[in-house]
């Protein structure tokens, strides 16, 4: 059966049991031990996170109230 049968018949489900399949597919490579050259990221990025950690460490950013403020002006 291929990935695209799979995924046909999956999405004739009910939509309960389409969030059931869902979430044990998520818990079968939730585990990084199970595929970790799959989940683990390539050094360069590693790299690139941490570079911007450390240029963001002393400027967090607006707090959130500041930040909804702007989005939603009326307080919403």
């Amino acid at each position: 059966m291929t990935k695209t049968e799979v995924r046909d018949q999956a999405l004739e489900l009910p939509e309960s049991e389409r969030l059931a399949l869902a979430e044990e597919l998520w818990a079968s490579v939730e585990d990084p031990n199970a595929y970790p050259e799959a989940l683990s990221l390539p050094q360069w990025q590693k790299d690139l996170l941490d570079q911007r950690l450390e240029e963001n460490h002393d400027d967090p950013g607006k707090p959130w109230e500041q930040v909804k403020a702007e989005i939603w002006p009326t307080g919403s």
